[in-house]
């Protein structure tokens, strides 16, 4: 049996944004996740030289740690296709930059 935990760790004590409610969202809908961990990294990009003139620099990295069953039998670069995937509108429309993943099948240990 495993627990279902989903997390979202912003790095303000204000709520969450746009990008990463629609991050956690679609990530739950698409992969079910037992274990979802979406946290913004964002400032720790300030200055960064892809984001230079950009309009969005307070939603523009994420960290993303999940353990889904979609994942079984699927080997990394697969995963993050899928996970690229659910997320395309955010890369495309809405400023997301960057997306570290940790990704994980149900038949694996998450640490």
């Amino acid at each position: 049996m495993f627990r279902r935990c989903i997390k979202s760790m912003s790095t303000s004590v204000s709520t969450k944004g746009p990008i990463e409610t629609s991050i956690a969202n679609k990530l739950t809908t698409n992969f079910k996740p037992t274990f979802l961990e979406v946290r913004n990294d964002s400032h720790k990009h300030a200055g960064h030289h892809g984001l230079r003139g950009a309009t969005n620099t307070t939603e523009s990295h994420f960290f993303v740690k999940m353990q889904s069953e979609a994942f079984n039998g699927l080997n990394l670069p697969s995963r993050h296709r899928l996970v690229y995937g659910a997320l395309d509108d955010e890369f495309k429309n809405h400023g997301l930059h960057a997306l570290q993943m940790k990704l994980k099948g149900t038949n694996e240990t998450m640490n």
